[in-house]
């Protein structure tokens, strides 16, 4: 663990754009690739959060570096679904680092901190969690980035903040829609669409304007790695027993017809976070493909 002073050689160039460069403290060195913020809010749908996670892992798998804030919800994801694709991850936390918050991420920083990623401090090492450093910290997370993907957002979320951040730095700015069956809690998406945001709708898309191409580098799934992958070859797994049971079960109810997450659940008489679960990790393998949003079938077909 190492400080270092806007005046100090290594410190981020980056950062040196902020009104108010400040010290900050790093778990180890920045790791190599283009840094992308994946932020949103704590409380996220489901759907949301099973996206940050596969939208992270895309971009880890690409090259890229995922930057968020460490918090519950989005965030966590997004971290999460870095790690899982073996990944690098930037965690920017909004106190010193002689406190974690929330204290149920202590295992989780631990584990980027011990990962190709890095812990980001940019406070004293005493200062504990208060509301105006979760705004500082944001501008930090934001000027480590080259762009910022919100998640979702609600009305007066946090994330609102980075999406500020990001105008004021002139990063580009994306924003997942609210799907048309949601209830509610994208408030503060619209808001930030209707101020000119780019509508995330296609992952491939948006890897392709941080010249990240899909499927430049190997996917890596979520557990052991496949006979596919481990003789070197780049085609999607698609024999039965290089699955998990639980995964292979559930890909006998995917075909070339795309299906909801709900209605292959249901065909595989599992819960919804389990399907979930394995239909990411086969999204990682390259074995189905979601498009429309919550919706699978086979990769290729």
């Amino acid at each position: 663990m190492r400080t270092l002073e806007p005046c100090d050689p290594a410190y981020p160039a980056a950062l040196r754009t902020l009104p108010t460069p400040r010290p900050i403290t790093l778990s180890g060195a920045l790791p190599a690739g283009v840094p992308v913020a994946i932020v949103g809010t704590r409380r996220p749908t489901s759907e949301a959060r099973a996206f940050a996670f596969e939208l992270a892992g895309r971009v880890a798998t690409a090259g890229g570096v995922v930057v968020s804030g460490g918090a519950v919800g989005v965030d966590a994801a997004a971290h999460e679904g870095a790690l899982a694709a073996g990944g690098a991850t930037i965690c920017v936390v909004a106190t010193g680092s002689a406190h974690v918050f929330p204290p149920e991420h202590r295992g989780l920083y631990d584990r980027i901190a011990a990962s190709p990623g890095a812990m980001v401090w940019p406070f004293p090492t005493d200062a504990v969690a208060r509301r105006p450093q979760f705004l500082r910290r944001n501008g930090v997370l934001v000027g480590l980035s080259h762009a910022v993907a919100v998640v979702q957002a609600g009305r007066g979320s946090g994330a609102l903040n980075a999406a500020w951040w990001a105008r004021k730095l002139g990063r580009p700015l994306w924003v997942v829609p609210q799907a048309p069956w949601s209830m509610g809690g994208f408030e503060g998406s619209l808001q930030e669409l209707e101020r000119g945001a780019r509508p995330l709708t296609s992952t491939a898309h948006f890897l392709r304007s941080l010249e990240l191409l899909p499927g430049a580098t190997l996917p890596l799934p979520l557990g052991p790695l496949p006979r596919a992958v481990r003789a070197g070859g780049a085609a999607p797994v698609t024999a039965q027993e290089d699955l998990a049971p639980e995964h292979a079960g559930l890909l006998a109810h995917v075909d070339a017809r795309p299906r909801h997450l709900e209605e292959l659940a249901q065909a595989a008489r599992t819960s919804i976070a389990d399907a979930t679960t394995a239909l990411l990790t086969l999204t990682l393998q390259n074995v189905v493909e979601e498009g429309p949003l919550g919706f699978f079938s086979r990769a290729g077909k």
